[in-house]
């Protein structure tokens, strides 16, 4: 039953998303914006969540969200990694050693931002349940935050790190 609202509610954030752009076309001080900071990206596609323009795209193998602001403005960057091996080698240790490192590993991606420091986080999954988790470590290697998504999916936005 988890699992079908989860469902529902992400049919519902892309039907939203792609119904953003179906009015008009992508304003013209976002797409400047992303350019400037990655010239080289390709096959980009775009949406819009919480209130931001959300551009997705590979680089170098890997999944890259950029988010930015109605003005413009570059909010953060969500780089998904898929290995321990490519984070940070605190967070892998403090990872290892928790009490989480029992369950499947469902997500790591290292979150960037322009005025805050980068979170790393590291999403898991019980095996044979419902439950998951969102684990937020510094690249030191402290644990920042841990959240239960089991109820709420597992979408990050900008609001859920900082109100600026």
């Amino acid at each position: 039953m988890k699992k079908l609202k989860f469902g529902i509610l992400a049919g519902l954030l892309i039907l939203l998303s792609v119904s953003a752009f179906a009015e008009g076309r992508l304003p013209a001080n976002i797409q400047t914006a992303f350019l400037k900071l990655y010239p080289q990206a390709t096959d980009v596609e775009w949406e819009q969540m919480a209130g931001c323009y959300v551009a997705e795209f590979i680089a170098d193998g890997q999944e890259i969200d950029v988010w930015f602001n109605k003005q413009a403005e570059w909010v953060m960057t969500e780089t998904d990694v898929e290995s321990l091996e490519k984070v940070p080698a605190p967070v892998a240790e403090a990872f290892m050693s928790s009490t989480m490192t029992g369950m499947r590993l469902r997500d790591i991606r290292i979150i960037t931002f322009p005025k805050h420091p980068t979170v790393i986080k590291i999403e898991v999954e019980q095996y044979n349940s419902d439950e998951e988790f969102q684990l937020f470590y510094a690249p030191d290697g402290k644990l920042l935050h841990s959240l239960d998504v089991t109820e709420l999916g597992g979408e990050i936005y900008p609001g859920l790190f900082f109100n600026d």
